[in-house]
């Protein structure tokens, strides 16, 4: 990498230094591999209600598992904006391996659901406002 000496040497005389584009930065790339998102902190206030379970296809592979949707019932998140919080927004799990008739039984919007062994939580979106989860459901809060 050049020094900042080096690329102020270069924008005097009149050209980008290497790694500027038009005496810009270029855009950074893979920058969403370090950002870790916390999905346990994320729920730790929150109520989750069932409403449907979907086929979760991959149009190459064909079945993968299940796509779980659930519901914020509840938001008791402190916020560091105190008009904002999530309830009623849906979450989409998706359920590897596990077909959609394994949820037949629960209710929609009565069936309390709660996420566990997360294979991978992250935020995603031109507004970073969506969230890609791969993970469990159960009925049954984790131990």
């Amino acid at each position: 990498p050049l020094t900042r000496l080096e690329v102020t040497y270069c924008r005097r005389q009149g050209f980008p230094a290497p790694g500027l584009q038009g005496g810009k930065k270029m855009a950074l790339k893979s920058l969403s591999q370090f950002n870790k998102f916390d999905l346990h902190e994320f729920l730790k206030e929150k109520s989750l209600v069932f409403v449907k379970a979907l086929q979760w296809l991959d149009k190459d592979k064909g079945s993968l598992g299940s796509k779980v949707i659930v519901q914020i019932w509840e938001d008791n998140t402190s916020y560091t904006n105190p008009n904002i919080d999530n309830f009623g927004e849906q979450l989409t799990i998706k359920v590897p391996n596990t077909d959609p008739t394994v949820f037949d039984k629960w209710k929609p919007l009565e069936t309390e659901v709660f996420i566990c062994d997360v294979e991978h939580a992250s935020i995603f979106g031109e507004y970073r406002n969506q969230l890609s989860i791969t993970a469990s459901v159960s009925t049954k809060a984790p131990q």
